[in-house]
């Protein structure tokens, strides 16, 4: 294994800057934050002028469609976020600090006259906070009945209530919303956390990074800009955020490194800008950071949320496969084993390179022993045509043609992810019967770990029918997010589903080889530092020992002040502990080429067979490792 050249632009050893400490204000929120700290003018101007533009975000907002938004893997997660929508007044929501209490009810006309009724806005902010928590295992619900009231409420929840109303402290001390507490390593199952949509009425964003006042009215939710959308995005965005303390998220996780009361870490290099990300205090933005685009949670939240709640994607396969036969294939199937005893599947590739959409998963139909381990045997089939793709015709693949298919397999608040051992890959003619040759994969894990080395290793290994199969060459990734589907395909370069692209970690190359006895593949070493890691002990100023139950909060009226003259109330305690993403990043990619050099295959251009190198690719995606092994504790 070597360290790889950076084919992805990767950021090595992007850990936070340790040379500012754990510092933190302890910020439970001020609804996105408030302005407490003042500075000239001339500063102010000077440090926009060499942000370029980043303090304003005027890119639209991204239309985004939740893959994994389907219910029966909504039902199978283990957390809830409860947008709460109370239509009377209620008293019974947790008083957990001034002004929280009761929640008022939500209306849109108490926002707007002019974009549409109050389910319209209800609808509309929902799918915002389920885009940012599409890839944990977080469902998002709405209600109109505080979820403590329900007959059988989940376990693990999280209350965020959301009124129409506004809230101040002062004269212009205005609040979007304030959460119970920063719940450092999700140690609570509950959590509680407050929405004033009507401050948008008074206050419609922070002003800027360093900014002097509380809030401005920028005209971010007024004339051509008073839509439903942009409403939508600015209760979303702060309702998102809210649930993100609850989760263990600080301000300090995204404010900027220049916020002299709650300086956070730069983004990483290859990132867009704090403003951009969801968890900075809100007067570090304006109001069209808010409303005009579509923020989302930085590498350093991503990863602390993964290792926190979990990730609801166990593993992404996409694969690079060549039709052997002369005849065309009107079907696909692949026969793979698993420990789990039911698979799901909602995110599959479905590009032009596919001559099939929407894989069918069937199984567990018995089981087999493999390497010493009793597994479920499942099928995925393709054979819906994909109207994209022309080689021949959708749902067709003439002989000797190349394709690409992938699925991803979602799995619910797993410390390991687990894998999906490859058996068989067939494909079938237009009567469903199947075709003399195979396309050619390995078997493959995800990741095991050797304690005596340290090491932890991807392992390939040759299948049954391929016994001559080699790995040519494989690069292992240590990512700080899920990269989309669509992005595992061709150079494999990976970004986002809203397509910004990712930078990598670090990478490790393996050597090819053959895989008749295995080859084992290292990309990490249990004694290595995570990439994202914040510990907060008692004794540091607001650290609070919470094992005997949550501290209580000062109530608004008798609050400090800070040196502006506002409430310090947001002020929030600390529940001592630790949290870093999960090991060895919060998700590994592997891209790895495979050849069979004595295949027999159909030459298109000879048209006849041929016995020479056939070449396989793999793209690979998994989890990682929320519960550290012990080496590494």
């Amino acid at each position: 294994m070597t360290t790889s050249s950076d084919p992805f632009a990767i950021v090595h050893n992007a850990r936070p800057d340790r040379n500012r400490g754990d510092r933190s204000d302890g910020t439970a929120d001020a609804g996105c934050g408030r302005r407490r700290v003042r500075q000239s003018q001339n500063l102010r101007w000077a440090l926009l002028g060499a942000l370029a533009g980043c303090a304003v975000a005027i890119a639209p907002a991204q239309a985004q469609t939740c893959p994994t938004e389907d219910p029966a893997i909504n039902s199978a997660k283990s957390h809830t976020v409860f947008l709460y929508f109370p239509t009377t007044s209620d008293s019974s929501f947790l008083n957990y600090a001034a002004g929280v209490s009761p929640a008022a009810p939500f209306n849109v006309t108490d926002l707007s006259s002019s974009i549409g009724t109050t389910t319209e806005l209800i609808n509309a902010i929902k799918p915002i906070v389920v885009d940012d928590y599409c890839e944990f295992d977080v469902q998002i619900q709405t209600t109109t009945t505080n979820p403590s009231l329900l007959p059988s409420p989940p376990a693990k929840r999280v209350t965020v209530a959301i009124g129409s109303d506004s809230y101040s402290q002062g004269p212009g001390d205005w609040l979007w919303g304030e959460s119970q507490l920063p719940d450092i390593g999700d140690a609570n199952d509950l959590g509680y956390s407050r929405v004033w949509a009507g401050t948008y009425t008074q206050c419609e964003g922070g002003s800027g990074p360093m900014g002097t006042t509380p809030c401005s009215m920028t005209g971010a939710l007024t004339g051509t800009n008073d839509t439903l959308a942009h409403w939508a995005e600015a209760i979303g965005g702060t309702a998102a955020h809210e649930a993100g303390h609850t989760y263990g998220l600080q301000h300090t996780d995204d404010d900027p490194p220049y916020d002299p009361t709650q300086a956070g870490p730069a983004p990483a290099p290859g990132e867009d800008p704090f403003n951009k990300h969801l968890m900075p205090a809100g007067y570090n933005l304006i109001g069209t950071d808010r409303t005009t685009y579509r923020r989302h949670f930085s590498d350093r939240g991503y990863g602390i949320l993964a290792s926190n709640v979990g990730l609801s994607i166990e593993t992404m396969h996409n694969w690079d496969l060549i039709n052997p036969n002369m005849q065309s294939a009107n079907s696909l199937a692949i026969d793979f084993l698993s420990t789990l005893n039911s698979i799901s599947i909602a995110w599959t590739y479905a590009g032009n390179q596919s001559p099939w959409i929407n894989p069918t998963v069937t199984g567990p139909s018995g089981t087999a022993v493999f390497k010493g381990t009793t597994y479920n045997k499942f099928r995925i089939t393709w054979s819906t045509g994909n109207p994209n793709w022309h080689n021949p015709s959708p749902a067709v693949v003439a002989g000797g043609v190349a394709f690409h298919i992938g699925a991803t397999f979602t799995g619910v608040n797993f410390n390991q992810p687990e894998p999906i051992i490859i058996q068989d890959v067939t494909l079938l003619d237009a009567s469903s019967q199947p075709l003399a040759l195979h396309p050619r994969l390995p078997t493959y894990d995800a990741g095991t770990a050797d304690a005596s080395s340290g090491d932890i290793a991807v392992n390939f290994g040759a299948p049954a029918d391929a016994p001559g199969l080699r790995l040519a060459s494989a690069v292992i990734y240590q990512l700080p997010r899920l990269a989309t589907i669509d992005a595992l395909v061709d150079a494999g370069t990976p970004f986002s589903r809203d397509k910004r692209p990712i930078r990598a970690w670090s990478a490790a190359k393996c050597a090819g080889g053959p895989l008749r006895d295995g080859r084992r593949c290292v990309y990490a070493k249990l004694n290595q530092p995570p990439h994202v890691q914040m510990s907060y002990r008692v004794g540091q100023p607001n650290v609070v020992d919470c094992q005997q139950g949550l501290p209580v909060r000062p109530g608004g009226g008798n609050a400090p002040k800070d040196a502006s003259g506002h409430h310090d109330n947001e002020e929030s305690p600390i529940c001592a502990g630790s949290q870093r993403d999960p090991f060895p990043s919060a998700v590994v990619y592997v891209i790895a080429t495979f050849v069979d050099p004595s295949a027999k295959y159909f030459d298109p251009k000879k048209k006849k067979y041929v016995v020479g190198p056939v070449t396989s690719k793999l793209y690979y995606q998994f989890a990682g490792i929320r519960k550290l092994p012990t080496r590494n504790r």
